[in-house]
């Protein structure tokens, strides 16, 4: 009886590392097909390994798979494939020792096309995080700002203004899951005899990121005089970055330099932007909570 049991897992143990061997074997096939500029049976190959749940590396299942089809002269194809893939893996980049300049070049376009409409969906998404308190939320902004680094979005117009929101809601998301991780006292609370009144919807923030929303208009908004505290200071340009949190009512909820100009003033700064006064933003003619960027720039005094 134990050796029948002692030989049914050396069978099962068998056939399992035969199985990955043949599937390493049929992609490591599929690449030498291409080589030999077989297309058509390389494709065969790798539709076979493009199943649901493939055990080789779906990436490079994929890459081939459009390498073949570009041999091939099947544009429309390959270019699908591409936008599919990149939506999957935004920072794929074809590598020069499997692709030839004119697929990473074919690359590089559809990169440019594709990279803004997966920026804008990978925002939707770590914002809707942000919004339920997730605390993913800040992992998903810190990779949407390596996205925005991609050398093919450099020229793209959106993408400073995407990367100053990605990173405000970054640090607002590590703040706010910072916060909550903080250990909390413990207080008992009495039997409630009547039911809670259902919970309010997510106090959602918006952005210049939401094309559908209008931005708040400022009603008071007076900057504090900056004063160089010496005649060295006074020679010399500085920039920061103000983030405010405005509420449905227009008030400034929150307001802090993400980026500094000088100390002193920052300071100035903070105290008197909590007291400025806006006309809220506005989503579809309701009042919304928004989130404000204001580049500040100080410059040298004239002689």
């Amino acid at each position: 009886m134990g050796f029948k049991t002692s030989c049914s897992v050396v069978v099962s143990l068998t056939l399992f590392a035969g199985m990955v061997s043949a599937s390493d074997e049929s992609l490591d096939r599929a690449k030498s097909l291409y080589a030999s500029a077989a297309y058509d049976e390389a494709l065969t190959v790798l539709d076979q390994l493009s199943g649901p749940q493939p055990i080789d590396d779906p990436v490079s299942i994929a890459a081939y798979r459009v390498y073949c089809l570009l041999a091939l002269d099947r544009q429309d194809e390959a270019r699908a494939l591409i936008d599919r893939l990149l939506h999957q893996n935004p920072l794929f980049v074809p590598s020069a020792n499997e692709a030839s300049p004119h697929i990473q070049t074919i690359f590089r376009d559809v990169r440019r096309t594709t990279l803004p409409k997966v920026a804008r969906e990978r925002y939707a998404d770590a914002k809707t995080a942000f919004d339920r308190k997730d605390p993913a939320a800040a992992r998903q902004f810190d990779d949407l700002l390596k996205l925005l680094d991609d050398s093919d979005l450099r020229d793209w117009s959106a993408a400073a203004d995407l990367r100053a929101v990605a990173a405000a809601f970054r640090d607002l998301a590590t703040a706010t899951a910072t916060a909550t991780s903080a250990p909390q006292a413990v207080v008992e609370k009495p039997v409630e005899l009547t039911p809670s009144p259902p919970l309010e919807p997510p106090d959602i923030t918006y952005t210049t990121a939401d094309l559908e929303v209008t931005p708040p208009v400022s009603l008071t908004q007076r900057p504090p005089q900056w004063r160089p505290s010496s005649p060295q200071e006074a020679t010399h340009d500085y920039r920061g970055e103000l983030r405010l949190v405005i509420d449905r009512s227009g008030a400034v909820v929150s307001a802090t330099m993400a980026t500094s100009t000088r100390p002193g003033y920052d300071q100035a700064l903070i105290r008197a932007a909590r007291d400025w006064k806006f006309q809220p933003a506005l989503k579809q003619g309701r009042p919304v909570r928004y989130l404000k960027i204001i580049e500040i720039h100080l410059t040298p005094t004239a002689p």
